[in-house]
């Protein structure tokens, strides 16, 4: 079963190229048309090719026993009065074996990698163009079968120079690939096949860069609620041209946008319901425009329904403990977690349901050499309801040469921005 749906998925990508490389040709239409459209017709008997194995399926034998008798008598007058009488018999018997056999003929679907790849250089050849591969859910798989995929993408796209692969998956979901025999691999090896990119959790940390992220977050949100409405409806309605008038003119002011964008901590998907919760909320209450009360509010309720929903009992009560040692004594919002403990399965389910941020990989504490640390940050939905109290976390990173007293505080970051020196043990995680 596993082999059909790793074929199946494979066959999915390739007809996906199949159908994009057609398109282009017609649309296109390269020098060389009729060439790259038999290449393209080579690329689908790869994929298809089907090899019928025919199987002995019942073999029966019967056996027959065969007697024959045979008997006479003559009687026979000569001239000369003289009779003759003869009796004879003959008795014949035996065996007969009759086998019958019955077959079975089973068509296979086979890939061949090497026609496969053949008819992938060809098509680029006289398409005279480049492909790349974008994945998307590499994670959604079944773990047992990534590495398996892995291993047809590598045999099939990898060997040809002008065909680009781009994964995305989720780092504790993904398997790339997995040993054999003297170590060799199933599967991409990386660093040697495939190399890590972007790390998109890194990339759009807030308190790195708080208004380059929140430029990249206003030109997204411009752009998804544009592809939904007739074309120039924003420029005719509203005189709205560009995503800095979209702003202005659906938010009380600036500081309320990026603060909703603090809330999202660096997750589209946040960021685009709590916008939806917000704008409503202010509907509701008569209001034009977006204010920082309906941001908060809208917060906390996208948490409370999407993400604290998704926690069992074990992890609602690990996650307040997390809440009472970094909030409630600390007063921050930041925390150390051992690399020894990066895999481990409470950090995993808080991070895949999205109720902790990661922050930075790897950072090496000056007073304790030779051990490194995470830095996690937890979700703008813990802390909403203690925005304006006492008792509010240090929500941006803190300045160190604003600081006296330097003992308490770490730096993670190259522009000199520290965090406490909170350290998560596996006691609280258990």
């Amino acid at each position: 079963m596993l082999h059909l749906v790793l074929e199946l998925r494979f066959k999915n990508i390739v007809d996906e190229v199949y159908d994009k490389v057609l398109s282009f040709v017609f649309n296109e239409a390269p020098v060389d048309s009729d060439k790259a459209l038999g290449a393209l017709d080579d690329l689908s008997k790869a994929i298809n090719s089907k090899n019928e194995i025919i199987n002995a399926k019942e073999i029966t034998e019967r056996t027959l026993d065969k007697t024959n008798y045979e008997g006479g008598l003559s009687l026979s007058v000569n001239p000369k009065d003289i009779i003759n009488i003869s009796l004879g018999a003959k008795d014949n018997s035996g065996l007969d074996i009759e086998r019958t056999s019955k077959y079975s003929v089973t068509s296979v679907e086979k890939i061949h990698f090497p026609d496969l790849n053949y008819s992938l250089r060809k098509i680029i050849e006289y398409t005279q163009s480049k492909i790349y591969l974008l994945i998307d859910e590499w994670s959604s798989l079944p773990i047992d079968l990534q590495p398996l995929l892995a291993e047809f993408l590598k045999r099939s796209f990898l060997p040809v120079p002008q065909i680009s692969i781009k994964i995305a998956a989720l780092e504790y979901r993904s398997n790339f690939s997995i040993s054999i025999q003297k170590n060799n691999k199933i599967g991409f090896e990386l660093g040697s096949d495939i190399s890590t990119n972007l790390d998109l959790d890194d990339y759009y940390v807030f308190d790195r860069n708080p208004d380059t992220i929140t430029n990249n977050f206003s030109e997204i949100l411009y752009k998804h609620i544009l592809n939904e409405l007739p074309v120039n409806y924003f420029r005719n309605t509203f005189s709205i041209k560009n995503e800095k008038d979209f702003i202005r003119t659906l938010f009380t002011d600036s500081s309320n946008f990026q603060e909703l964008v603090r809330a999202s901590e660096g997750v589209i998907r946040d960021m685009l319901n709590i916008f939806t919760l917000s704008y409503f909320a202010s509907q509701r209450q008569g209001k034009n425009k977006i204010d920082k009360k309906s941001v908060l509010e809208s917060s906390r309720q996208w948490f409370e329904r999407d993400k604290a929903q998704n926690l069992d009992d074990t992890l609602n009560r690990i996650l307040s403990n997390i809440v009472d040692e970094v909030i409630g004594k600390k007063k921050a919002r930041s925390f150390l977690i051992p690399r020894e403990l990066e895999k481990h399965e409470t950090i995993q389910k808080l991070f895949d349901a999205r109720v902790i941020h990661f922050i930075k990989r790897g950072y090496a504490d000056k007073d304790n050499p030779g051990v490194r640390h995470n830095v996690y940050t937890l979700d703008y939905g813990t802390y909403v309801d203690l925005i304006n109290t006492s008792r509010k976390p240090e929500l941006d990173f803190i300045d160190m040469d604003s600081r006296i007293d330097h003992a308490d505080f770490i730096v993670p970051f190259d522009d000199k921005r520290s965090i406490r020196r909170i350290v998560l043990t596996n006691d609280i995680l258990s």
